[in-house]
């Protein structure tokens, strides 16, 4: 996966639901979260998202994500269990089910291709 596809994964912790999350960290990188704002190894210029329905609150990190893993975030990024969130942690590359193409929900959005 590259950074901002949108992947289907199996969680560890969850045996009854697959998670749908974005690609933000790759393996090596170092994720560091300030003011709601990511920044990837150490950069002054925090990524461009666009698809942020709202303005993420909070700081974390930094994070370095080990090989073979990926640091993933949902897009409603002040009510997610994502990489933050110890239990979903870095997602290992084994986990991963697939890449998200096309929106269902919300139907308002329906059909929009990532």
């Amino acid at each position: 996966p590259k950074r901002g596809d949108v992947v289907l994964f199996d969680p560890p912790f969850e045996e009854e639901y697959y998670y749908v999350k974005r690609v933000i960290g790759l393996p090596g990188e170092t994720v560091t979260i300030r003011d709601g704002l990511v920044y990837i190894n150490g950069s002054t210029q925090p990524l461009e998202e666009p698809y942020l329905a709202e303005t993420p609150r909070g700081s974390f990190g930094p994070y370095t994500v080990p090989e073979g893993c990926y640091f993933v975030m949902g897009d409603n990024r002040n009510n997610s269990i994502d990489s933050r969130d110890g239990r979903v942690g870095f997602v290992d590359m084994n986990y991963i089910i697939g890449k998200a193409y096309l929106r269902v929900a919300p139907l308002e959005r329906f059909g929009g291709i990532y």
